[in-house]
């Protein structure tokens, strides 16, 4: 019995060795690959729409947020991205961008305020077509739902949120400077 346990604990840890590793592999090959936003013409904030185009003229680093209608842990996503990025300091040419899957930002936001009445400070896609997935297909699914920092060529530079660790946000700081 005891050595069963031994085996099941180094099976364990050699388990997590391997996914640490495809892990970090994944992380390393999608640096530096560039995401496409070219399918989308417009940005919104709040009630007011801008040209895909202008948007991307005003901001150096955004971090792209991936997320789906329905999905009520992607409304709690939401709102912590919204309070959270409150928490670190940000330059002038950095912004958020919700890739929404769904119909409309009105249906969206409705349903987030059941969870939490926040005011929505960024910026959205409404992507009725699944086009960002299926446009950034190269790219792990896990990675584009972890969430991605892009500089102003679309390069990924960082994936994950830029608060969730003092190693995240010193990371975030010296990409963004």
């Amino acid at each position: 019995m005891k050595h069963y346990i031994i085996l099941l604990l180094d099976l364990g840890i050699i388990i997590t060795s391997c996914t640490n590793r495809s892990v970090n592999r994944d992380i390393k090959n999608n640096l530096n690959k560039t995401v496409n936003l070219e399918m989308f013409d417009t940005v919104r904030q709040k009630n007011d729409l801008m040209p895909l185009s202008d948007f991307r003229k005003m901001y150096k680093y955004i971090s792209i947020v991936y997320l789906e209608d329905g999905c009520n842990s992607c409304y709690s996503k939401f709102i912590e991205w919204q309070n959270k990025m409150d928490t670190i300091n940000r330059r002038n040419d950095y912004t958020v961008l919700f890739v929404i899957n769904g119909f409309t930002y009105d249906q969206f936001i409705k349903k987030v305020k059941e969870v939490d009445n926040i005011e929505d400070h960024y910026y959205t896609i409404i992507d009725k077509d699944l086009n960002y997935l299926l446009n950034n297909n190269d790219i792990p699914r896990w990675i584009i739902d972890a969430s991605i920092l892009i500089d102003n060529e679309n390069k990924i530079r960082m994936t994950g949120q830029p608060w969730s660790t003092r190693e995240m946000t010193s990371l975030f700081y010296s990409i963004c400077q």
